[in-house]
């Protein structure tokens, strides 16, 4: 039986080992950004909307939110919506 050294050892598992693939990020910032960058609503749009006239905007849910843009008060907020919406080219 031969025997090998280390040297011998480290330089067939470096020939051996698959080379790196290049791999999309899957964390929640990765995701965040993503989903920024596609257009779609994330809690960092939702709060920039919702602003201090409403800031539980992000966490209504979309007939809560539905609600609370149909009131007369909260106009800048509906404001800001109608220009993310724009801005996203939705129809």
């Amino acid at each position: 039986m031969k025997k090998t050294t280390r040297k011998a050892m480290k330089v067939k598992a470096e020939v051996k080992r698959p080379k790196a693939t290049i791999k999309a990020p899957k964390g929640i910032r990765a995701e965040g950004s993503r989903r920024t960058a596609e257009g779609k609503f994330t809690k960092i749009v939702f709060n920039k909307i919702g602003g201090m006239e409403c800031p539980r905007f992000a966490a209504m849910t979309w007939a809560e939110r539905d609600i609370a843009l149909a009131k007369p008060e909260n106009a800048a907020v509906r404001d800001r919506y109608e220009a993310h919406m724009a801005s996203v080219g939705a129809k």
